[in-house]
């Protein structure tokens, strides 16, 4: 049965075999293109935690930077620097939650979207939130397994300039020349490990998902479908953020076009600042959560669907048609 006010899905023939990088992208574009309020729809729901929770740090916020924008000061308020900084951490590990819970539906959509079977709002997820823990804990490890080895060669670094500077070696050059090759090489050596490793894991919820394992097997199960294809994968989400970054920049430069329009209107008019100015401002900003909402919504739509085709591409090659469609 179909959600209230979700139509039905379009429903597009199973792959019948592996296909290329152009064949999975037209896949991948043509599942959205057809199924898009579904499969956007799941989105909406982190990417409306995201509008909401920027609005309410705009409300909240807005009071402190009232009196810096009528009478600028040269030094910020250090409490308020502090405030953002413990709202931005908070907002993130709850944004981690929250995508932990998001993927798995998202992908379960995809996936039944791609082998051919209608999927709804709420069946896509109570997928996810009835092994809510173990998706959880997937993306707890798949963090520790990308960031730990990192945090743990920065602390050596950071320990070591601490040292030095404890000793009074800091104010010696050679030092400090012996130490910015090593930070140098430790920043380039973390993004290259970063990626590598999160090519290997790409697959962990397709397969959680799809296999119904657990978080480490479908880590396991990831590690072994992402052989041979990690080039493949990094292009194709190397191609998928050019386009949401395209998509980006160009709705900001349409917002701040015609945020400039209205403010060279205001100016022309000899508007005042208040009221007219703090309401072309909260217009604005209401403006940019829309457009934020749907961006976020269509870009998260797009990555899960692009790995689920991925995944049943990649148990077709290595696994058979068989195996793929028990999945």
């Amino acid at each position: 049965m179909n959600e209230p006010g979700f139509p039905s899905p379009s429903v597009l023939a199973a792959p019948r075999g592996p296909m290329t990088f152009g064949q999975i992208l037209d896949r991948m574009f043509q599942l959205i293109r057809a199924n898009w309020r579904p499969l956007v729809g799941i989105a909406l729901v982190p990417a409306g935690f995201i509008v909401a929770y920027c609005a309410v740090v705009f409300a909240i916020f807005f009071p402190f930077f009232k009196p810096l924008m009528e009478n600028p000061q040269p030094h910020f308020p250090v409490m308020t620097m502090v405030w953002l900084l413990a709202v931005e951490f908070i907002g993130v590990i709850l944004m981690t939650l929250i995508y932990a819970l998001y993927e798995p539906a998202g992908v379960y959509a995809a996936l039944e979207i791609n082998t051919g079977r209608q999927v709804t709002f709420r069946k896509a997820w109570g997928v996810s939130w009835s092994k809510a823990g173990r998706y959880i804990w997937l993306a707890i490890l798949r963090a520790l397994i990308v960031m730990l080895p990192v945090l743990v060669f920065a602390g050596v670094i950071a320990g070591t300039v601490g040292l030095s500077i404890a000793r009074g070696q800091g104010s010696n050059p050679y030092t400090m020349m012996m130490l910015f090759p090593l930070l140098m090489l430790l920043y380039l050596g973390s993004m290259v490990y970063a990626v590598l490793v999160m090519l290997r894991l790409a697959l962990a919820v397709p397969a959680s998902v799809a296999e119904d394992v657990s978080a480490w097997t479908g880590i396991c199960r990831s590690n072994r479908l992402t052989y041979g294809a990690k080039g493949r994968i990094f292009l194709l989400a190397l191609l998928m953020y050019a386009i949401a970054y395209a998509g980006f920049l160009v709705v900001e430069m349409v917002i701040f076009f015609l945020g400039a329009m209205v403010a060279l209107a205001g100016m022309l008019l000899h508007l005042t600042m208040a009221p007219w100015g703090y309401i072309g401002i909260g217009v604005g900003a209401l403006v940019f959560l829309c457009a934020l909402l749907a961006y976020t919504a269509c870009i998260w739509a797009a990555y899960t669907t692009l790995f689920a085709v991925v995944y049943q591409d990649q148990r077709l090659r290595l696994e058979g048609a068989a195996q793929a469609q028990a999945g």
